[in-house]
């Protein structure tokens, strides 16, 4: 990408529309993406207020249900520019409102001056369809998403975006780099933060899985627990998370990249926020620290009709509310190093994890989060449980293994899953290494080592229940 189409995108990017009762106001972005119309039909770079006053005026009445006044048109027409995205040819003539904001309108249909795009805009859409596309694709996926039927072939943008709208997008899916300082030579953004625009102002969210994150897919439905902003102490609702907030509510799609251990940073996904919760974590300090999770879910595109019907479901039924695994659960702490240190946080643990339990046999906001999210206070009690061992009694594979981290290399798994109504607490949950995991998901004899495994946590479940403190 060119240095003069970054600055473009970057300009297309900034242009934020003022909240309205009802909503935005959406004049500007509609008379943008009527004069990318025209760039890309050939027509005059130049238009007199007159020609768009008639011609865009019905138009915002059709789309934007407006009412029919000149005065609609005349907002756009003159403050396009403040966004570097519109240019006149001469306003040295034009008699001002009392508070010098804009023309008067007697004054615009009096001298009928001529706007329109930037030149270097101009030619850039004019003659690049693909980078036209990818202008138009970022501003109906931002403001006009789903666009309204026949919007676009009133715009003249039906042909040019017919396959491409959304996917014009650049970066595409797929893509990838060797760090961070790559991605930023040729997309833009922030070369260091965890959640950062890149130079087109879409939201993006980078997970690495050598940390410092604790982030992980959620089992079994293929979402995303995207741990919030902030290092040390108590996460607060600024910066990046403030920043993920605005996409959780105005339910926009941003862009996930993804770093597997030794890996390269590639764009995962477009995905979307679904739900917003709170759990207990350790910062940087190993202190306890409340942190935020944001649950994502994949999308195809950031067009909100490609989107699949289960993620719509969640977005009409998330209204933003903060669920807090926190409440009543004890903070995160090293672990003993007395046994009965540990069993004493174990019994704690098991306590909150069937009250969380509890909470989720009634029908939730968000129905798929609340049963399959996974309570993470079952599984730190799990994992004290495992004293960092398969929990297996027949494992064959490497039980004791540990990662360059010094972790134990351990998997937590609901023996009665989930989806089959299996409780989230630790008497139906074991440890087992990647090994055994596999063999209980799909190995030939599968339903008798669950069997095995059910009674195996069981037992050790009850021996921490009750042991002396």
């Amino acid at each position: 990408m060119t240095a003069v189409e970054a600055e473009l995108m970057r300009r297309v990017g900034k242009l934020d529309p003022a909240e309205r009762i009802g909503g935005k106001s959406l004049h500007r972005p509609f008379l943008l993406l009527w004069a990318i119309g025209q760039a890309v039909q050939g027509r005059e770079r130049e238009h007199r207020w007159s020609t768009v006053r008639d011609a865009v005026g019905p138009l915002m009445t059709t789309y934007l249900d407006l009412p029919a006044r000149a005065e609609q048109v005349l907002y756009p027409f003159w403050h396009l520019q403040r966004d570097q995205l519109w240019e006149f040819a001469d306003t040295e003539n034009l008699t001002l409102t009392s508070d010098g904001r804009r023309p008067t309108l007697t004054a615009l249909n009096s001298s009928d001056p001529v706007a329109g795009l930037p030149e270097g805009a101009y030619e850039l859409i004019s003659r690049e369809p693909e980078f036209a596309a990818r202008v138009a694709s970022h501003v109906v996926s931002t403001f006009f998403n789903p666009p309204p039927p026949g919007l676009l072939e009133d715009m003249g943008l039906a042909d040019l975006v017919a396959d491409r709208l959304g996917r014009a997008l650049r970066p595409c899916v797929g893509e990838s780099f060797t760090n961070r300082n790559a991605v930023s030579d040729v997309y833009g953004g922030n070369r260091v933060m965890g959640i950062t625009p890149l130079h087109d102002r879409i939201l993006s969210v980078y997970s690495d899985d050598e940390g410092p994150y604790q982030d992980a897919p959620i089992n079994e439905i293929g979402w995303i627990g995207y741990t919030g902003d902030g290092l040390r102490g108590h996460q607060q609702m600024t910066s990046g998370n403030r920043s993920m907030q605005r996409y959780q509510q105005q339910q926009r799609a941003l862009r996930y990249w993804h770093k597997p251990v030794g890996g390269q940073w590639t764009f995962a996904s477009w995905v979307v926020i679904v739900q917003l919760r709170q759990r207990w974590g350790v910062g940087v300090d190993h202190l306890a620290r409340r942190e935020f999770v944001w649950v994502l879910a994949p999308v195809d595109s950031p067009l909100r009709d490609t989107w699949p019907a289960d993620v719509i479901e969640a977005l009409e039924e998330d209204d933003g509310t903060l669920h807090d695994d926190t409440e009543g659960i004890p903070a995160r702490e090293p672990s003993s190093d007395t046994p009965s240190g540990n069993h004493d946080r174990y019994r704690r643990l098991t306590a909150a994890a069937r009250r969380t339990a509890d909470r989720r046999t009634r029908r939730s906001r968000l129905v798929e989060v609340e049963r399959y999210y996974r309570s993470a206070t079952a599984r730190e009690a799990v994992m004290i449980r495992s004293e960092d061992k398969c929990e297996n009694r027949n494992c064959l594979g490497h039980p004791t293994e540990r990662t360059d981290a010094d972790a134990a290399i351990l998997e937590v798994d609901h023996v009665d899953p989930l989806a089959r109504g299996g409780a989230d607490t630790p008497e139906t949950m074991i440890a087992l290494c990647p090994n055994c995991h596999a063999l209980k998901t799909r190995g030939r004899n599968r339903k008798r080592l669950q069997t095995a495994l059910l009674k195996t946590a069981r037992l050790r479940h009850e021996a921490f229940m009750s042991s002396a403190t």
